[in-house]
C-alpha cells in the first residue's frame, strides 16, 4: 500500500490555487481544454506515439506469418508449349506420321499439372521460437508505446503548465505597468503643482518603459508557449483549465520507495526485459539447426505429350524426407556464440536503463523538494516585499520617503511575485515528473492509452 506524503501534497494543492492557474474560469467554457484532454490528444493524435503504434500493427502481421509456418504449404504449376523432341523413340519410322527412317524429332504441344504439398514436422523448435519471439517483439513494443505516450504526456503536462504560467504572468505583469502608471500619475500631480521635480518624472517614466518591456517580452513568451502548446498537443491552448497535484497522486512517501516503484511500473524497464526474451528466442531459433529437419512431401503429376510421345502420365508420391546437416566448418557453433552474447548485451541495456530510471526518480524528487522550498522562501519575500511597498508608498504620500525607493520597492515586489509564480508551476510539474518516472503519469491523468499499447494480440479491421 502506497502512503502518500499528504503534507507535501496538500502543500502542492494550496500553492497551485494561489499561484492563479486559473485562466477561463467565469468564461462560457464552451471550448476550454483540461489536463486530462490535453494528455489524451498527445496520446491519441502525437505523431511520434502514433509511429511506435504503427510498428506494433505490423509486427502482428509478422507473429500472423510466423504461425503460419505451423500449416502445410501447398502449390500448383500448370504450363502448356510447343516441345521439340529427339531420342530413339522419335526417331524410327512411324507410318502414322508419314515419318521415314532419316526423319529426326518432332513438335509437340506438351502440357504438364503438378500439384504438391509441403509440411513441416520436426524443425528442431525453429517456428516455436519464431512465435515465440514475435510474441515478445509485440510485448515490447506495447511497453514502447506506453513509455513514449509518457514521455511526449509529460511534454503536454509541461507546456500545458507554461502557457498557464506566462498567462499568470501577463497578468503579474500588466499589474506591474498599472501601478507605475499611478506612480507617474502621482509624480505628474505633483509636479504641476509644484510639490515635485521633473527628474522624478522623468523617472518615473523610465521605470513605466522598464515595466512595459517586461510585459511585452512576457508575452512573447506566452505566445511562444501557445505555439509550442500546438505543436505538442495538436490544438490551440484554448482557455486551459487550471491544474493541482491532488491528494490521490500514487506518490509513495519516500524517494526510495519511488524508485522501487518506477524500476517496477517504468515501461522503460518492462521493454528491455522483453527484449531479453527476444533475445532469447532469436538463439532458440538459430540452435534449432543443431537438430534434424523433417518434412512430408506430396506430389502429384499429370503429363501429356511429353518426350515426343503422345500419351498421358500421372505419377503421385508421398514422401518423408529428412535432412540434417553434419559439418559446416563450426559456423552454426560460432552463430550460436553470436546470439548468447546478444543476450548479455540485452542484460547490460536492461541494468543501464534500470539506472537511468532510478535517476530520473531521484533527481524529480530532489528538484520537487528545491521548488518546495523556493516556493517558501519565495513567499515570505513577496509577502516582505509587498509590506514593504505598502509602507514606502505612504511614506511617499506625506513626503517622508523618495520616489526612487518607491520605484525599487515596486519593481522588487513584482520580481519576487514573478519569480513565485514560476516556482510553483515548477513546483506542481515535479509531482508530474515523479509519476511519470514511476511510468503512472497517464494513467493518473486519465488518458486511456491505445489498444495497441496492451500486450495481448489485437485483430484488426480490413
Amino acid at each position: 500500500m502506497i502512503e502518500v506524503t499528504r503534507k507535501r501534497v496538500s502543500k502542492a494543492l494550496l500553492l497551485s490555487a494561489a499561484v492563479g492557474l486559473t485562466v477561463g474560469v467565469g468564461s462560457t467554457g464552451a471550448q476550454a481544454m483540461s489536463l486530462q484532454e490535453a494528455v489524451q490528444l498527445v496520446v491519441t493524435t502525437n505523431p511520434v506515439v502514433g509511429e511506435q503504434v504503427k510498428n506494433r500493427r505490423s509486427i502482428d502481421h509478422e507473429l500472423r506469418q510466423a504461425r503460419g509456418l505451423y500449416l502445410p504449404q501447398i502449390d500448383a504449376q500448370f504450363n502448356i508449349g510447343p516441345e521439340f523432341s529427339e531420342n530413339g523413340s522419335v526417331d524410327r519410322p512411324d507410318p502414322v506420321l508419314d515419318q521415314g527412317p532419316h526423319d529426326n524429332g518432332r513438335w509437340l504441344v506438351r502440357r504438364d499439372a503438378q500439384v504438391s504439398l509441403q509440411q513441416r514436422i520436426f524443425d528442431g523448435g525453429f517456428t516455436d521460437s519464431e512465435v515465440e519471439r514475435q510474441i515478445s517483439r509485440i510485448k515490447s513494443q506495447a511497453e514502447r508505446i506506453q513509455d513514449e505516450a509518457q514521455v511526449e504526456s509529460l511534454e503536454a503536462v509541461r507546456v500545458y503548465l507554461d502557457v498557464l504560467r506566462h498567462q499568470e504572468r501577463v497578468t503579474n505583469a500588466e499589474a506591474n505597468v498599472r501601478a507605475h502608471e499611478e506612480i507617474l500619475g502621482l509624480v505628474q500631480s505633483r509636479a504641476e503643482l509644484g510639490g515635485g521635480n521633473i527628474a522624478d518624472v522623468r523617472q518615473a517614466e523610465a521605470r513605466l518603459a522598464t515595466a512595459r518591456s517586461s510585459l511585452i517580452q512576457i508575452q512573447g513568451d506566452l505566445r511562444n508557449s501557445q505555439a509550442e502548446f500546438v505543436r505538442i498537443v495538436g490544438q490551440p491552448a484554448s482557455e486551459l483549465q487550471p491544474v493541482m497535484a491532488g491528494p490521490d497522486m500514487p506518490i509513495p512517501a519516500d524517494v526510495e520507495q519511488s524508485v522501487a516503484r518506477g524500476l517496477q511500473m517504468n515501461p522503460k524497464i518492462r521493454l528491455e526485459k522483453h527484449d531479453i526474451d527476444v533475445a532469447q528466442s532469436e538463439l532458440d531459433k538459430e540452435d534449432s539447426v543443431f537438430w534434424p529437419q523433417v518434412n512430408l512431401e506430396v506430389t502429384g503429376n499429370a503429363n501429356r505429350w511429353n518426350n515426343g510421345v503422345e500419351e498421358q502420365t500421372y505419377n503421385a508420391s508421398a514422401q518423408v524426407f529428412v535432412r540434417y546437416n553434419l559439418y559446416r566448418g563450426g559456423a552454426d557453433i560460432a552463430r550460436s556464440k553470436e546470439f548468447k552474447e546478444h543476450i548479455n548485451e540485452q542484460l547490460e541495456q536492461l541494468r543501464q536503463r534500470e539506472r537511468e530510471v532510478e535517476e530520473d526518480v531521484r533527481t524529480s524528487w530532489a528538484d520537487r523538494q528545491t521548488q518546495q522550498e523556493s516556493v517558501e522562501n519565495l513567499t515570505k519575500q513577496v509577502d516582505a516585499n509587498q509590506q514593504t511597498k505598502d509602507v514606502y508608498q505612504q511614506q511617499f504620500d506625506i513626503g517622508q520617503r523618495g520616489l526612487l525607493d518607491l520605484l525599487d520597492a515596486a519593481n522588487d515586489l513584482f520580481n519576487s511575485q514573478d519569480d513565485l509564480i514560476t516556482a510553483r508551476s515548477q513546483e506542481i510539474f515535479t509531482n508530474y515528473r515523479i509519476l511519470a518516472a514511476q511510468g503512472e503519469m497517464v494513467q493518473y491523468v486519465g488518458a486511456v492509452m491505445p489498444v495497441e499499447a496492451t500486450p495481448d494480440e489485437v485483430t484488426y479491421a480490413e
